[in-house]
């Protein structure tokens, strides 16, 4: 949880950094981002304990 969190937090300060300079806050970008982020951290810690190890 706490991994999702400061990647949250590490592209909602790119965003901000990025607006800043380029003048283009696209919020649908940022709000696509962090859905993304979000689904890809739900679906890894579902398929954690599924990992195939090779002996």
């Amino acid at each position: 949880m706490k991994d999702m969190l400061l990647a949250i937090l590490g592209i909602i300060v790119a965003w901000a950094v990025w607006g800043f300079f380029t003048n283009d806050f696209s919020t649908p970008l940022l709000f696509g981002t962090i859905l993304a982020i979000s689904v890809g951290f739900s679906i890894g810690k579902k398929d954690k304990g599924k990992e195939i190890t090779n002996h």
